[in-house]
């Protein structure tokens, strides 16, 4: 289990992830590296699929593909904040600089260039996590 900072210097533990992609070997790619690292991944192809996990389960991180079959990830994300639902994510895509300007100003804490690099994960799970 990670530690995270919280915003008044509180401890969080991290455990509860959510992986968003429509890529679904890298999805579960991606929750393997987290299941490695003592995570749990919960697994989405779809925006409205993981909105609907957010709702349901309690989630410490995200990350989500910028570019979705119903929404980007940005988008999902922004609508889970106006319910109070609120985690620290991180945007992944193969359109780096679109995907880094919108996800920025949702409020994602970082950004993943498609493909993915293991090495890239774990930067991401120490420095958020």
């Amino acid at each position: 289990v990670f530690i995270m900072t919280g915003l008044h210097g509180k401890k969080n533990k991290i455990q509860n992830v959510l992986l968003c992609d429509d890529d679904r070997g890298l999805r579960q790619a991606l929750a393997d590296v987290l299941r490695l690292q003592g995570l749990i991944p919960f697994e989405a192809g779809k925006a409205a699929e993981a909105m609907g996990l957010a709702r349901q389960f309690s989630m410490d991180f995200g990350f989500f593909d910028y570019q979705l079959p119903d929404m980007d990830g940005a988008t999902a994300v922004r609508m889970l904040r106006q319910e109070s639902i609120i985690f620290p994510y991180v945007i992944m895509s193969g359109e780096s600089a679109l995907a880094k300007q919108f996800g920025s100003k949702a409020g994602a804490v970082g950004f993943l260039a498609k493909p993915l690099q293991v090495s890239q994960i774990k930067v991401i799970l120490h420095t958020y996590l």
